[in-house]
């Protein structure tokens, strides 16, 4: 598994789908196999052989979220986001509610154009991480804040999310300032919405220096 994994590593696909493939056959079990050959097979289009392959796996391992997400990813990657939302929708059902699966489910919703339905998951997801105070992941953070936007948002929440979205996350800080001034700017607030503004472009100007 290690040396399939140094193969992916160093673009030796076709050597690390010889490995994975017999390794899979003796190790049923191992999951983080099936990850990196379904990579393998996504990566060459070939969405049949990943679902062939993810049927195969023992049955008290199908209900298994990691599982889950490798199939419903299977579905998009084959064009049918209908199908992914339809299985995930059913997993959670079936399983209860799981951050992660949920995750996928947003991001489905959103390629959708569902924009509601996937705002809806990730303030949900949020919530989750506040009321057990753990962190929430900037990913999720930043999608719902972008989406918060996009839908004409421009209230005081919005804003603290892209600032603290500014602090967790550096490089994309110019897109965060850039944000805020344009939600001051809708507030009324032309001293800070020029503030943030000149933030941003300072940002970029440091970027461009240094690419």
């Amino acid at each position: 598994l290690e040396l399939a994994t140094a193969c992916l590593n160093t673009g030796g696909h076709e050597e690390a789908r010889e490995l994975l493939e017999p390794f899979i056959v003796n190790h049923p079990d191992v999951l983080p196999a099936y990850q990196l050959l379904c990579d393998l097979y996504w990566e060459s289009k070939d969405t049949d052989q990943a679902e062939q392959l993810l049927a195969s796996i023992p049955e008290d391992l199908q209900a298994s979220v990691s599982v889950a997400l490798l199939k419903g990813e299977t579905r998009r990657r084959a064009g049918d986001d209908p199908g992914a939302r339809s299985y995930f929708l059913q997993f959670m059902d079936t399983h209860g509610w799981q951050d992660s699966i949920a995750r996928a489910l947003a991001e489905v919703h959103t390629a959708m154009g569902e924009v509601e339905e996937a705002r809806s998951i990730y303030q949900r997801i949020m919530d989750n991480c506040r009321s057990c105070r753990a962190r929430i992941d900037p990913f999720v953070k930043e999608q719902y804040a972008e989406l918060c936007f996009a839908s004409g948002s421009r209230d005081t929440a919005t804003l603290e999310l892209y600032l603290s979205l500014a602090q967790e996350n550096r490089e994309n800080a110019h897109h965060y300032y850039d944000r805020v001034s344009r939600i001051y700017a809708a507030q009324g607030n032309e001293t800070e919405a020029g503030r943030f503004r000149s933030f941003s472009e300072q940002l970029q100007t440091e970027d461009t220096k240094g690419s």
